[in-house]
């Protein structure tokens, strides 16, 4: 142990006894004194004892006397801790909530002071003076008295109670033969407090008179405060009553002066170089301000108070010196002395005077930060102190008024956070929207900084209320229009942005109708702005999942329909796009009725699509438009399929087929000399399926092959089935006819053509075929294979054409494209199409020729491939001769169960 520890111990240990005695004596005798008076012999032989044990204490304390203290709980001498039982916990207690910081006992204390001391707690009742009334009473004359008796409060006091012979006292106590060496006292929060009382009493020793018992000058409270309070003085020679803060007295420059001085503290802890001087710290010690020297001593009991054996490093010395900027500027702050767009600005001046420290400490900060750890700056640190510092009343004030930017996001985000979760939603919501109107402030750096506050705050607008977003978009989209710095506008679009981007992805869609209309009005006067924030913005992107939800909820999103509206191209586009992917009938009407909401912008951008886009564009709008507009298509259609080729009229026939138009009949009957001669097979299904029997005229002329391309017999035999199909009546003399006519040697018609129309006659005029096919030498095991007329009931928007079988062995296929040669098989096949198995590779949409091995010859067909999957593909057949027609069939009626032909197996789906 060092010279220096070696007598501070020997100091203090004949003194702690003795006060130790003293102290619980004194707690009994308060607590006869009450119960049964002074003059009772329990009482009185206890105030005998514990005089004597006060004599015996203050004689040990030698010429400073004893300063008996209260800090929260704790009991302090000479402002350093004592370790205490709880009867001695309580005094403290008594001592803390009597608003009294400390008791001091001079040399010259009497036996009568003493008698007042005890007089002054004993009584009670509610008729009973203030305790600092009574303590008044008794001692408010410190010239007299040997008790000083120090209130709670910061205020400068008179030099009677000799603190600069206290403070010389224990310097000489303490620093002894190593005043020269003190840098180890920087590491114990009660010596420091005992090192600034010794400056204080050198200071105030060279300012009073020689042999004087009083000084002339002021000095400062001699005792430590209770935790969180102010400290402990007596003014003018009396006492004052009331409590005031512990920063009433301190200003700006007075604060900087003890940051500074804390900053060399740590310095010097840090320091490897030559231990400094007692003589140069007095120095710097007594150069501060009064009320500096207070605040310190203060801060430094508190940690005493809270732990004894703490070390003051230089992470405690920070602490206390953030602790100190925070408790003044919050004191500032409450007392109106600064706005809240000032404490910022005071907490950075203070944060720089705090630099050193800072510095002291960032070996750590910059290991986390090459960890890819944040670290606050040291100005954030301050004022995130500040604001948890601030009251709920203070925070609320602030938040709700035109003020609120000055208050950091995260602050404000911290706050709304634990609004919503208490359930407070109205509450937070109308801070948020506050905090929105500041971006119309007055004040550029306001508008600026709500902007950026914005961006951070987006996520809780759509927590408390998707109203509050739509009311925030309104205000910044008024300020965009009105905002003529480039700084600004590039800081309000981000904000814009960021709460349009939420609104979408919280699908607040009454909200994206306010960010779209904003984007709208900004349009009329700043069009390259506006054109490059809707991208940004991203809601018509979303369109597609907009979609897509709606068509899955029980029923139509409150504001969706109103989105649309203000994007109706890529509505329209997305929806036509998403009416051909359908595959049921409520999911298309859903569609149709989600594009008939938009109205008329989305029929406009259709019919332009229809009449000046690509083909391969232009052919996915028409199922949607027929729905919506049929003239349209009409109109536009005919040059479209002129100008288009084979892909571009496949695709039209099977967008019409999809959408389901009551009109598709006549728009595919009409349009039949303009399509491809491979896909007029697929229109004339179509038109048979749609049952318009207005279009049975035109079916006619080209069963009797009168129109469109000469000797093409399966066109006829397609439109002989769409008659039966759709029940045209006015064809049953025909029809008869195609059966019954016989020529010199057999039959007037191919077999084919027959089998047509015996089929459509079963459907037309059942009695009459029934009759005559024993006679009409057609096999009767080929009839059930008879076109599939659509079953309304069924929930899909295409319907099988025929049926198809499942083969009780699988046949051989040779498919040829312009992709190369492949060999496959069949398993599935009807008389429009089937499932081809292996590793076929071609892609969708291919057209190619598939030959089925059948005795001599090869069953030919044209083919397109409809879907390829792993080891499958699809195929469905859009040319075949008659004779190849009829083999196709005998093929299925033989490697078909009867079962099978007579009811169709659902293998795939039209």
């Amino acid at each position: 142990m060092s010279t220096l520890h070696r007598q501070v111990t020997v100091s203090n240990e004949p003194r702690v006894p003795n006060a130790r005695a003293f102290i619980r004596s004194l707690n009994i005798l308060l607590k006869y004194a009450r119960l049964y008076g002074l003059e009772h012999t329990r009482s009185a032989g206890q105030f005998d004892s514990c005089w004597t044990e006060l004599q015996d204490a203050v004689e040990a304390a030698g010429q400073g006397g004893l300063l008996l203290g209260a800090s929260g709980s704790q009991l302090l001498l000479d402002g350093v801790p004592l370790e205490s039982t709880p009867a001695e916990r309580s005094f403290a207690d008594l001592l803390t909530t009597s608003g009294v910081a400390s008791i001091g006992f001079t040399t010259g204390v009497s036996r009568d002071d003493f008698g007042n001391l005890v007089k002054a707690f004993m009584e009670t009742g509610p008729k009973a003076a203030p305790l600092s009334e009574r303590l008044e009473l008794y001692f408010g004359n410190r010239k007299i008295s040997g008790i000083r008796v120090n209130e709670i409060r910061f205020v400068a006091e008179d030099a009677g109670f000799s603190e600069a012979r206290v403070a010389a006292t224990l310097t000489a106590k303490t620093l002894g033969a190593d005043a020269d060496m003190i840098q180890d006292w920087f590491r114990s929060p009660e010596k420091m407090i005992q090192l600034i009382a010794a400056a204080e009493g050198a200071h105030n020793s060279s300012s009073a008179n020689p042999g004087a018992g009083a000084s002339s000058g002021t000095g400062t409270t001699a005792g430590p405060t209770s935790v969180g309070a102010p400290g402990a003085g007596v003014a003018g020679g009396g006492l004052i009553a009331e409590v005031s803060g512990a920063f009433s007295r301190l200003e700006e420059g007075e604060l900087q002066s003890l940051l500074k001085l804390l900053v060399q503290f740590g310095e010097a802890q840090n320091s490897k170089g030559p231990q400094l001087q007692q003589n140069s710290w007095q120095q710097k010690l007594a150069g501060l301000p009064q009320n500096a020297q207070l605040n310190l001593r203060q801060a430094l009991a508190q940690v005493a108070a809270k732990s004894p054996s703490a070390k003051v490093d230089e992470a405690m010395l920070l602490r206390l010196a953030e602790d100190l900027a925070i408790k003044f500027a919050m004191d500032r702050f409450q007392r109106g002395e600064v706005q809240v767009n000032a404490v910022r600005q005071m907490l950075d001046r203070m944060s720089q005077e705090l630099g050193t420290l800072r510095k002291l400490l960032r070996s750590r900060e910059d290991k986390m930060a090459s960890a890819g750890i944040a670290v606050e700056s040291h100005a954030d640190v301050l004022d995130r102190q500040f604001w948890a510092a601030v009251p709920e009343s203070g925070k609320m004030s602030v938040l709700m008024s035109t003020e609120a930017w000055c208050i950091p996001p995260r602050n404000v985000h911290q706050y709304v956070e634990e609004l919503l979760g208490r359930g407070e939603a109205d509450v937070a919501g109308g801070i948020l929207l506050k905090y929105a109107t500041c971006v119309r402030h007055k004040d550029a750096e306001a508008r600026k900084k709500a902007a950026i506050g914005l961006g951070q705050l987006a996520d809780l607008f759509s927590k408390a209320a998707s109203q509050r977003l739509q009311d925030a978009l309104v205000q910044i989209g008024q300020q965009m229009a009105a905002e003529k710095d480039n700084e600004l506008q590039t800081l309000l679009s981000a904000a814009f942005v960021r709460l349009s981007q939420e609104s979408a992805a919280r699908r607040y869609y009454r909200a994206m109708q306010q960010s779209l209309d904003s984007l709208a009005d900004l349009e009329e006067s700043r069009p390259s702005w506006v054109q490059s924030l809707r991208p940004r913005v991203g809601i018509d992107n979303r369109v597609p999942e907009f979609i897509e939800e709606a068509l899955a909820a029980e029923q139509m999103p409150e504001g969706l329909v109103g989105v649309l509206m203000r994007v109706p191209q890529a509505a329209s586009e997305h929806l036509a796009v998403r009416l051909a992917r359908s595959g049921r009938r409520t999911e298309r009407e859903g569609i149709v009725t989600l594009a008939r909401s938009v109205g008329s912008p989305c029929v406009r951008h259709l019919k332009e699509i229809l009449k000046s886009e690509v083909p391969a564009k232009a052919a996915t709008v028409v199922g949607l438009l027929s729905r919506l507009d049929p003239l349209a298509v009409e109109d536009l259609l005919p040059a479209r399929l002129r100008d288009g080729a084979r892909s571009f009229h496949d695709a039209v026939v099977r967008q019409l087929s999809i959408a389901g138009a009551p009109e598709r009949g006549r728009l595919l009957t009409d349009s039949l000399e303009l399509l491809d001669a491979m896909i007029i097979p697929l229109a004339l299904d179509e038109i048979g399926m749609c049952a318009d029997t207005e279009t049975a005229p035109k079916l006619l002329r080209i069963a009797e092959g009168e129109i469109l391309p000469p000797g093409s017999e399966y066109l006829r035999v397609k439109a002989i089935e769409a008659l039966g199909r759709m029940r045209a009546l006015v064809a049953i003399g025909h029809l008869r006819r195609y059966v019954e006519s016989r020529k010199t040697f057999g039959w007037a018609y191919p077999d084919e053509i027959r089998i047509a129309a015996a089929q459509a006659l079963a459907k037309l005029d059942s009695e009459w075929i029934t009759a005559f096919l024993p006679q009409s030498g057609l096999d009767p095991k080929v009839m059930p294979l008879a076109p599939l007329d659509p079953i309304p009931e069924r929930d899909f928007v295409r319907h099988r054409r025929y049926r198809r079988v499942r083969l009780s062995r699988a046949v051989p296929a040779v498919i040829t494209s312009a992709r190369g040669k492949f060999t496959s098989s069949i398993s599935v096949l009807s008389l429009d199409g089937g499932l081809l198995s292996g590793d076929i590779q071609i892609p969708v949409g291919t057209e190619a020729t598939l030959k089925i091995p059948a005795g001599l010859r090869s069953i030919s067909m044209q083919a397109v491939v409809r879907f390829v999957r792993s080891q499958q593909a699809g195929f469905e057949m859009i040319g075949i001769g008659l004779e190849d027609r009829a083999k196709l069939r005998r093929l299925l009626v033989s490697l078909g169960s009867p079962e099978a032909v007579g009811r169709p197996t659902l293998v795939e789906r039209d």
